[in-house]
């Protein structure tokens, strides 16, 4: 039985709406994390690392612009809870869609990846809604977070497993010619490997690589890009290209080298919608404390 807070939750969902309804709601918000500016010293770090001589105010406008992403990207989260087909109806370009037929075509199922960019939700929708892909995703501790959280991405048709569940279930979607989902953009923490992000030493997640390596199943990278508020383009880029060597761990680490360069691209496509606020690059942060 669904929480009472959650269905509560989801009731109010479904009354946002595109135009002055949601606009209502944004600016509040927005002015909030202008004021507050949480995890302002940890994004302008960041950038720092990523754009080495960015200026004070160029700094000050991709935070603007991050905050102004986190918002809206909940708004949208919440407003496609009243019909799944908004998810395409919303969708107005999409470039690259004949990467993910011809993967799906191949048998081998498909590894998409993505990042914190744009509305990252909205990407694994819009695939999760048009094609079978299942993704891998971190359970926040709260139940009712979590409840709430996947009652939202399964209305579209994405389904959900969570990162700590076996490698095999994971294994065995792929080699029944299904789609995996994997946001790769987070530190790695203790499971991740040291690969360059942005040419710095750092841990980086593996999962996409490491489930390449057993089962050969293509990885292609996916963004949605906002272009206002409601309104998308998804962008979809060529499978990464990869060889196979003898040693296992060198070509683990050879593919997440790809998946990060695919991933610093993303973030240069559109550095504003990227989650600044996040600490990818703490290996850094501590060699300069």
């Amino acid at each position: 039985m669904m929480d009472a807070k959650v269905k509560a939750t989801l009731a109010f969902a479904k009354t946002i709406k595109p135009g002055w309804h949601a606009d209502i709601l944004a600016k509040p918000l927005i002015a909030a994390l202008r004021i507050l500016r949480p995890r302002s010293a940890v994004a302008k770090r960041n950038m720092d690392f990523v754009f080495p001589g960015i200026s004070h105010m160029e700094k000050v406008h991709l935070l603007d612009e991050s905050y102004k992403n986190i918002v809206w990207t909940t708004l949208e989260l919440f407003s496609w809870q009243r019909d799944a087909k908004f998810i395409n109806e919303w969708t107005s370009e999409i470039q690259g869609r004949e990467y993910i037929d011809a993967a799906f075509a191949g048998g081998r199922g498909v590894i998409f990846v993505t990042a914190h960019i744009g509305n990252w939700e909205h990407a694994a929708a819009w695939v999760g809604h048009n094609y079978d892909m299942t993704g891998i995703a971190r359970h926040p501790d709260s139940s009712y977070q979590k409840e709430l959280i996947n009652a939202m991405r399964l209305s579209t048709g994405l389904k959900i497993m969570g990162k700590d569940e076996p490698m095999t279930r994971a294994v065995g979607i792929l080699k029944k010619n299904g789609g995996l989902g994997i946001v790769s953009d987070q530190h790695g923490g203790g499971e991740g490997i040291t690969t360059p992000f942005f040419g710095i030493e750092t841990q980086s997640a593996q999962g996409a690589a490491v489930f390449a390596y057993l089962t050969g199943a293509p990885i292609i990278p996916v963004q949605s890009i906002r272009l206002s508020p409601f309104h998308f383009r998804i962008e979809v880029s060529p499978p990464i290209t990869w060889h196979k060597e003898k040693d296992r761990t060198a070509t683990i680490n050879a593919i997440t080298v790809l998946v990060n360069k695919a991933i610093e691209n993303m973030v240069l496509r559109t550095p504003g919608q990227w989650l600044w606020e996040h600490r990818r690059f703490r290996e850094r942060e501590r060699d300069l404390n």
